[in-house]
């Protein structure tokens, strides 16, 4: 089992190929880059937020600060689903749902299009960070258990 840098560099690696294929079609910009990155670090991390490690103090600071900013602009829905589905990783066991390709690939593209309905302005950046962010999070899944424990073949 990786350790967190493990995870870290898989993400990186895999943020790495995800740009080389995204660059030419979006022809993003440095701080875009940047973005995505973060994402894909990010993603490289979330599988073990069901457990006391790194990536759970992050995923809940960010989702501290994101409950935050949501409440200052009165968008209480979003709010409120976020506030619920922040409570799952808490109430699953590790390598359980957290560790699921289909729930990797599903979480984030709900979590877009909650956010998408929100905030339509920004939809498609939205996305593509979602891409990143399940490009991260199939990495650490790939590095836990390998392709065919992933893809249960």
């Amino acid at each position: 089992m990786p350790n967190y840098q493990a995870h870290l560099v898989g993400g990186a690696l895999s943020f790495s190929i995800a740009l080389v294929i995204a660059a030419p079609i979006y022809q993003p910009s440095v701080i875009t880059a940047a973005e995505w990155f973060l994402f894909a670090l990010a993603g490289s991390l979330f599988p073990d937020i069901d457990i006391k490690s790194k990536g759970q103090k992050y995923f809940y600071w960010m989702v501290f600060l994101l409950l935050i900013l949501l409440a200052t602009m009165k968008r209480f829905v979003p709010l409120a689903i976020i506030s619920i589905v922040a409570t799952i990783p808490l109430l699953t066991k590790h390598r359980g749902l957290l560790h699921r390709t289909w729930f990797i690939i599903g979480a984030p593209l709900l979590t877009w299009y909650i956010m998408a309905s929100q905030f339509p302005k920004i939809n498609q950046c939205l996305f593509l960070d979602m891409v990143f962010f399940i490009v991260g999070a199939l990495s650490h899944l790939w590095l836990d258990m390998g392709w065919r424990k992933m893809l249960r073949i």
